[in-house]
Formats: structure tokens, C-alpha cells, sequence
């Protein structure tokens, strides 16, 4: 049975591409690989790109991309979703050469997110240079985790782990509906997901990892002098004992900016159950 290695790649169409360009550039360190006034693709690492934003009227996530090792499993997952009613579609040649991709399968998550499972992402011969002088965590884990507020965590749990084939890292008593924390590699999680009434259903958040805690101090001094609305202030996670922040993007979702995460053994890892978020800070902000 096929199932995804990492969290690769997101795509969305945003309203406001040059906010975009001083959000993830100037202030949290991703090259830019193209920007036009339709569109901002930006580096974290060795790969191509990781993020690729579009300018349209609607802000909407248009694809969370899962990696896989080969065909074979997209064969299998594709065979697996179907088999749970789900309706797919193989990219053509030319969609794959613009995801600059060897191939990718298109479907919807159960709230109407894109997601695209891909093998053979292209790699870059030139190395990466963030602007401010960043490294991002990604080798064998994907460039971080995505956080959503769903209508309902069951189809969620059902997709992820029954088809899809992540590990359960553990739950968070955030509210009426514990979060959920899944795992695909040795990042602690790389998809997380809670029924939150009254929020969503939305991407709460992206999270990024650098290997340096100075990194997100600096960041976040130029988050605090103005550069973008501050969501929560500096923290430290219980489960995955991420040291970070949340900003309000561009976009209005979040993204946390970290360092310190958690790694895990996915052969011996027990998952638990946290009655807390935070052992401190993560200050909620406006």
C-alpha cells in the first residue's frame, strides 16, 4: 500500500501578491524564484520552489502537495481514494511541467481543499539563498506542517490515516473537538486538524521550522516593529516542543515561524494526549 512521505509544497490563490513578497521575502527569509503582479513562487531549500501563490479575487487554497516516492504509489492511493468515493484526476504532461513535477494526482479533501499527491519534484543545481539569511528545516520531512479548521475531524482522520497513510503523533484537548496531530516522517506533524466551531472550515495555519532560534528572534523583532499583525506571540508547544510565533499572513490564515521541533521514531513512537497546547507564552493577540 502507497502512502505520502512528506508535506511538500502549498498553492493558493491570494489577493494581494506584493504583501505576499515583503511577508515571505523581506521578512521570514524564502527566496524569490518569480514575481510578477499574478504571481509569487518562493524557495526554502534545494527544491524548485515550495510555495506558489496566484493573484485572484477569492483567497483560496488551491493545493496542499503530498510527496510520494514513485508511481507505484500513486497507483495505489489513487486506487485507495476511489475505492472511498472519492473522485480523482491524473495531471496531464503539461500541468505536471508547470508543477515542475514528474507526475501529481489531483482531488478534494472532505471541506473542498485541493490536494495533489507527486512524485519527483525537480531540484535546483544553484543552492538556496534566503534574503535574510535563514535555513529552513526540510531535508526528509517537507517544508513544515499544515494546521485546518474542519467541519468535521472524522472524514479527516479517515483520509489521512486510513487512505492516505499517515501515524497518529498524538491528541490536544483544545476544545470540544480534540486536535489531531499526524505524522508521515520524522517531523512530529505534519498535518494537524480540529473541528472548531465558529472558525472555518480554513487552513488555521502553515508552519516553517529554522534551524536557528536567533532566526526567529530576528523575525519576530521585525514582526513586533510592524512588518505583519502578530497572531500570537512566542511560545513553546507541548507536543512537537516547537519554539515560535504565529503572524497573520496576507491572506489572513497564519503561519508559525519555529525552531526546535520535535523529531520522532515512527517505528517506536507512542502517541499521547495533551490537556494543553503550550507549556508557555503562545499569547493570543488582538
Amino acid at each position: 500500500m502507497g502512502r505520502v512521505r512528506a508535506f511538500g509544497y502549498l498553492v493558493a490563490t491570494v489577493k494581494d501578491i506584493e504583501a505576499w513578497k515583503v511577508f515571505a521575502a523581506d521578512v521570514h527569509g524564502m527566496q524569490i524564484v518569480e514575481h510578477t503582479e499574478d504571481r509569487l513562487k518562493l524557495r526554502l531549500d534545494e527544491r524548485a520552489w515550495r510555495i506558489d501563490l496566484h493573484r485572484g479575487e477569492v483567497e483560496h487554497i488551491d493545493a496542499v502537495g503530498w510527496e510520494v516516492r514513485g508511481p507505484e504509489d500513486i497507483e495505489a492511493l489513487e486506487k485507495a481514494l476511489i475505492d472511498h468515493g472519492y473522485s480523482t484526476r491524473r495531471a496531464s504532461a503539461e500541468e505536471a511541467a508547470y508543477r515542475q513535477v514528474t507526475d501529481y494526482l489531483a482531488f478534494t479533501d472532505p471541506d473542498g481543499h485541493g490536494i495533489e499527491v507527486y512524485y519527483g519534484q525537480h531540484r535546483e543545481s544553484t543552492p538556496f539563498v534566503s534574503p535574510t539569511g535563514a535555513r529552513f528545516v526540510t531535508e526528509g520531512m517537507g517544508i513544515g506542517h499544515v494546521m485546518f479548521a474542519v467541519s468535521e475531524s472524522a472524514p479527516f482522520r479517515e483520509l489521512y490515516m486510513d487512505i492516505l497513510g499517515l501515524g497518529l503523533s498524538d491528541y490536544i484537548d483544545i476544545g470540544p473537538d480534540p486536535g489531531t496531530f499526524l505524522h508521515c516522517n520524522p517531523r512530529h506533524h505534519s498535518v494537524a486538524f480540529a473541528h472548531r466551531p465558529g472558525f472555518g472550515p480554513r487552513l488555521g495555519h502553515l508552519m516553517v521550522q529554522v534551524d536557528n532560534l536567533d532566526t526567529v528572534g530576528r523575525a519576530y523583532d521585525r514582526i513586533l516593529e510592524g512588518a505583519a499583525p502578530l497572531g500570537a506571540t512566542l511560545g513553546k508547544h507541548t507536543n512537537d516542543e516547537m519554539i515560535s510565533y504565529y503572524v497573520k499572513t496576507p491572506s489572513g490564515w497564519e503561519m508559525e515561524y519555529g525552531y526546535g521541533g520535535l523529531e520522532i521514531d515512527e517505528d517506536t513512537w507512542v502517541p499521547g494526549r495533551w490537556n494543553a497546547a503550550h507549556f508557555w507564552g503562545h499569547q493570543r493577540v488582538g
